[in-house]
């Protein structure tokens, strides 16, 4: 993991994933949320906007904390606030990349602004937004 002066404005980290349709179901049973437009195509073709399934708009979300616990800032990452924008749905078996760059860093509260962007297969945004979170302090 980067210590907080290792990084810099500008810094960017990206990670891609499958949304499956067997993500789409462990999600629901972890969050509880089994509504069906998410699992059931029958019901999603007549009710929903869509007219077919879609992944949970958090599991787009879920992956920004992700690849932000694990890459940038890393390890120890506290997450203390973030603003979304859904801009297009995620549909089983599409491709989401998540990309964070810095956008600000704040020294003596060892916190970081992020822009955190995630792109279908098509390179079109799904979700879009900022986040703040805390480098952990040794």
């Amino acid at each position: 993991m980067p210590e907080f002066e290792e990084i810099s404005v500008g810094q960017k980290a990206e990670k891609t994933t499958l949304v499956s349709k067997e993500l789409i179901s462990e999600f629901a049973r972890v969050t509880l949320d089994d509504n069906p437009v998410h699992l059931d195509e029958a019901y999603a073709e007549t009710g929903s906007y869509f007219k077919r399934c879609v992944a949970h708009g958090m599991i787009a979300a879920s992956l920004v904390a992700s690849l932000m616990g694990n890459e940038l800032p890393g390890f120890g990452t506290i997450y203390l606030s973030q603003n979304l924008e859904f801009k297009r749905p995620v549909f089983p078996g599409d491709s989401v990349t998540v990309r964070l760059e810095v956008l600000e860093k704040k020294e003596a509260s060892k916190r970081i602004r992020l822009a955190t962007t995630v792109v279908n297969q098509h390179g079109k945004v799904v979700l879009d937004g900022e986040a703040w979170v805390m480098q952990r302090r040794p």
